[in-house]
């Protein structure tokens, strides 16, 4: 039925016309990435004047896929014909009875959205929603009604074509992946750490997935949370990587020898970070990302969190930081992450009954010289 989906994009078009066109081409190099690995065929992907338009007759289908796309404010399959009056009317008339169909509605209520991209149409966009409103009414039982309506009918016109939609799907907005760089995302199997590397993902950063190794069971489930990220993540080339941690015994014998178990999430943490570190470095990427919501656990207190951010000298970026737990799963929810993060996973034997909740820098260092035989290496050293 439709030969084209028209791709409208938000920040994007804030940008200077240079750096506009540079996001704009990362933007149909991400959405020919989606559309083919999807498998939906297409025909040409090109920007033109604020839109991208993606000519395909599997219209339908594309934006299935592209709303995944970061980048995309909103999509409409549409279909593309002549810019000429008689022909717009026609068209529009099709897709509103094609939707008034869909809705069973019997006396529908609607209003006409025109706007000229390009001038050369000889009628104004007032003049444009008049005439193909009215030809609704002659033509079907329906009513206007600007304000509460049950069907939009879409017009744009440029370079001599007209756009005629009746649909406008919501996307998730943000920035192209590709746009601001690389980051290393440590991936626990818990519902936090998937979103956090999603708002990352978001705002147009590539993401590279680590997993510190607890067990068979926990990564198969990593696995699967990293496929269904991956659905989000077109534009970027970051496969799961799997660190299985040589001193996690010696760390956890020495903090049982000093009586010192109350510190083990946070040197857990610590050497979590220690890894993304050196993981991020050879890759290139400027930071790392977790999902510590602040006082969500006792890991997550101000001063734990001081201490794990010294395990690096790249930025550690926290997005959930401000949000509660509510918050986090309304979004894992809308991703399809939270079922695969509820899996069962492997227990883990080491968690201290009262683990230290605002832990001291100073005793942290003591400690950390005691299991390793040296000071840690900081920001602050």
């Amino acid at each position: 039925m439709f030969n084209v989906v028209i791709v409208r994009y938000g920040e994007i078009g804030t940008k200077s016309r240079q750096t506009r066109r540079w996001f704009e081409n990362i933007l149909m190099n991400n959405i020919r990435e989606a559309l083919v690995s999807e498998e939906v065929e297409f025909k040409k992907v090109e920007a033109k004047h604020g839109r991208v338009l993606v000519k395909t007759n599997r219209a339908e289908e594309a934006v299935e896929v592209l709303k995944r796309v970061f980048g995309i404010v909103s999509l409409s399959p549409a279909m593309e014909i002549d810019a000429e009056m008689e022909k717009i009317n026609r068209m529009a008339l099709k897709l509103f009875r094609r939707k008034k169909r869909e809705l069973r509605l019997e006396k529908p209520r609607f209003r006409v959205t025109a706007r000229r991209i390009t001038k050369e149409f000889p009628l104004k966009s007032p003049e444009i929603q008049a005439k193909v409103g009215e030809y609704i009414l002659e033509n079907e039982e329906s009513e206007v009604n600007l304000h509460e309506y049950d069907i939009e009918v879409g017009v744009e016109l440029m370079e001599g074509k007209a756009y005629i939609f009746v649909d406008k799907v919501k996307a998730w907005g943000g920035l192209p992946i590709g746009t601001q760089g690389k980051v290393v995302a440590l991936l626990s199997g818990g519902i936090d750490s998937p979103v956090a590397a999603f708002l990352m993902m978001k705002r147009g950063v590539e993401v590279i997935p680590v997993h510190i190794y607890m067990g068979e069971k926990t990564l198969e489930k990593v696995r699967k949370i990293w496929n269904q990220l991956r659905k989000y993540g077109y534009g970027g080339k970051g496969e799961l990587i799997v660190v299985k941690p040589k001193e996690r015994e010696r760390i956890l014998q020495k903090l049982k020898e000093l009586k010192k178990e109350n510190y083990t999430c946070v040197f857990c943490k610590f050497m979590m970070v220690r890894h993304a570190d050196r993981i991020a470095k050879d890759f290139g990427a400027k930071g790392i990302v977790m999902g510590d919501s602040l006082g969500q656990v006792a890991s997550q207190t101000l001063e734990n969190m001081y201490i794990v951010s010294r395990a690096s000298d790249l930025p550690i970026y926290r997005p959930l930081i401000g949000m509660d737990k509510e918050e986090i799963v309304k979004i894992a929810k809308e991703i399809g992450t939270f079922e695969l993060s509820t899996l069962p996973d492997d227990e883990i034997p080491f968690i201290p009954r009262h683990p230290v909740i605002r832990g001291s820098w100073e005793e942290f260092r003591k400690l950390y010289k005691a299991v390793f035989g040296e000071e840690p290496k900081n920001r602050a050293c």
